[in-house]
Order: C-alpha cells, then sequence, then structure tokens
C-alpha cells in the first residue's frame, strides 16, 4: 500500500505496521511532523528515498501527497471465532462501500469510537486513498476480512447480536440495542441488504430522518450509530 500524506505516514509509523520505504521531496520544508516521521525512520532502519515534485507526482498519482509518501505492508486478517473471543466488542462490518472516502471515513470513527474491529469483503481493497481519508487510523484498529454470512454465523453461534443499519428498519437508533457487543452491519451505498441477511439480523435499525433527502451517507449513518452503542454501553 502507498499511503500519501503527512498525516497518515506518521501514524503508520507510529504503528506496529511495516514501513518499508519513505519517498520524500527534496528540500521540503522540515516541520515538525516532517521531522517526527524522519527521526522514526531513522530509528526504525526505514529507507527514505528523495524524489522531485514530478516524481512523486507520479507516484501518488492524483492524491495530495504533502511531499511525503510510505510504502507500507498492511492485509486485513481473515476473521474468526478465535478473534472474536480474544477481543470481545463491538465489531462493524462495512458491506459494499464503493467509495473509498466512505471507508476511510468509517474506520476514522470506528478507531476514535473504541470499536473493536472492522470488517470488509473478502475483495475489498485497503488503499492509500482510505488510509489517508483515515488519517491514519487504518494503522491503529484491527481490520479484518471476512463473507458476510459466516461472519454473520461466527457471531449467532456465540448468541451475539446482528445488528443491520437500514432506511426500513423496524427499530429506531435510539430504541435498539445496540448497547451490547456484537456485529453492526453497515449497509451498501446504493441497496438495501437482502432478505437472506435481514432474517439473520437480530435488529434492523432504522435512522430517524425529518427532512426531505431520503437517506444519509453510508460514513454519517455508521458514525451515528457508532456513538449511539458508546452512549448507551457507558449509561
Amino acid at each position: 500500500m502507498l499511503v500519501p500524506g503527512r498525516n497518515p505516514v506518521l501514524e503508520a509509523l507510529r504503528s506496529q505496521h511495516r514501513v518499508s520505504e519513505i519517498f520524500l521531496e527534496y528540500d521540503i520544508r522540515v516541520d515538525p511532523k516532517i521531522a517526527e516521521i524522519m527521526d522514526i525512520a531513522k530509528q526504525k532502519n526505514i529507507r527514505i528515498i528523495n524524489q522531485n515534485a514530478s516524481q512523486l507526482a507520479k507516484i501518488a498519482g492524483e492524491e495530495p501527497h504533502q511531499g511525503v509518501i510510505a510504502k507500507v505492508n498492511l492485509e486485513a486478517e481473515k476473521f474468526s471465532d478465535k478473534i472474536l473471543h480474544d477481543r470481545p466488542g463491538l465489531y462493524v462490518y462495512v458491506r459494499e462501500a464503493q467509495y473509498e472516502h466512505n471507508l476511510g471515513a468509517i474506520i476514522r470513527t470506528a478507531e476514535v469510537a473504541g470499536v473493536a474491529g472492522v470488517i470488509v469483503a473478502p475483495n475489498q481493497d485497503l488503499t492509500g486513498v482510505v488510509a489517508r481519508i483515515s488519517m491514519g487510523a487504518i494503522f491503529h484498529i484491527p481490520i479484518y476480512s471476512g463473507s458476510l454470512f459466516p461472519t454473520i454465523k461466527i457471531f449467532r453461534h456465540d448468541d451475539l447480536p446482528v445488528f443491520a443499519l437500514e432506511i426500513n428498519g423496524t427499530v429506531t437508533l435510539f430504541e435498539s440495542d445496540l448497547g451490547k457487543d456484537g456485529l453492526l452491519i453497515i449497509g451498501g451505498e446504493d441497496r438495501s441488504i437482502s432478505q437472506e441477511i435481514a432474517l439473520q439480523c437480530t435488529q434492523l435499525i432504522k435512522i430517524p430522518q425529518f427532512g426531505k433527502v431520503n437517506s444519509l451517507n453510508m460514513s454519517v449513518a455508521a458514525a451515528l450509530a457508532m456513538y449511539e452503542h458508546v452512549r448507551k454501553r457507558d449509561a
């Protein structure tokens, strides 16, 4: 994964993930973040490769890089019942995130809200864009991979609730049991969950809406639900 931007690169270096190389712009102004990036790279014996602006732009593609890009080894671990037993809590399953910005924003909120882990579909790419939008939170929260039905089965086997956010849910966010540990499924951006999935859920949760637009952004809905979990859990 190529990670552009000062904050995401710095968080990658502060984490336990392996950073193999750092591309740094020639004659970059050394502010506190760049200084810390250089110091940690030196401590960890990470190679710094100086590049001119055009070379960095080519590496970063269309992404803003702020003069620094890191090559980071990050792969989603396969979710299992052992992980659930070793790390209890609320897990968020992100289903069909077509836009990397939404996935990055969900991961950022999940890390800040103290969620136990984020689970993505096996075909979901974890990219530098996701890392940048998450502001580096992706390096501090466990990211797992798993197909939806087997993942639900793991939670149901342990008698843990499975919640799904749905515009046509049967219980409101505020009336739900979302303070409990379990699985929270964040629906896709363009279609509802299937009837087969709905039948496996403990509660289908809707967020009350009072305006003329008929849906919330995926990452906004996820943030509201995660913090409702925090509110109910700590009440």
